[in-house]
């Protein structure tokens, strides 16, 4: 029996491997961590709180504006894309509905008692 929040080690992987690993999970509960898409609403709220000084800095803004937040899921593999593609992941915790994970925004993944770090 495995926990999905619960990890015993810690392994550094290319992206490729960790959607691998996602996408061999089938029926086994798992966490995920992955960046959602921006939206309009977000990019007005962050651009409203900047101050003068940190307005100047233009890299600085958009790397901040064009990164969604970050979101965690609990759930089971759904159905999933090719290699880069999404996954349907049906959620286990709260609403228990379904979420779409982009393969190139996650940024760990806890299967079968290992975490599973983007490296």
């Amino acid at each position: 029996m495995h926990n999905a929040n619960v990890f015993e080690k810690e392994e550094k992987l290319p992206l490729t491997k960790v959607v691998k690993m996602l996408k061999g999970a089938h029926s086994t509960a798992f966490t995920v961590c992955f960046t959602c898409k921006v939206d309009e609403k977000q990019v007005s709220e962050k651009l409203s709180a900047l101050s003068e000084i940190e307005y100047a800095d233009k890299k600085t803004v958009a790397k901040n504006v064009l990164v969604g937040k970050e979101s965690t899921v609990v759930g089971r593999l759904s159905s999933t894309e090719g290699k880069l593609g999404r996954s349907l992941v049906h959620g286990l915790e709260y609403a228990r509905q379904f979420a779409q994970v982009d393969h190139r925004t996650i940024k760990w993944l806890i299967l079968r008692n290992v975490k599973y770090v983007v490296s």
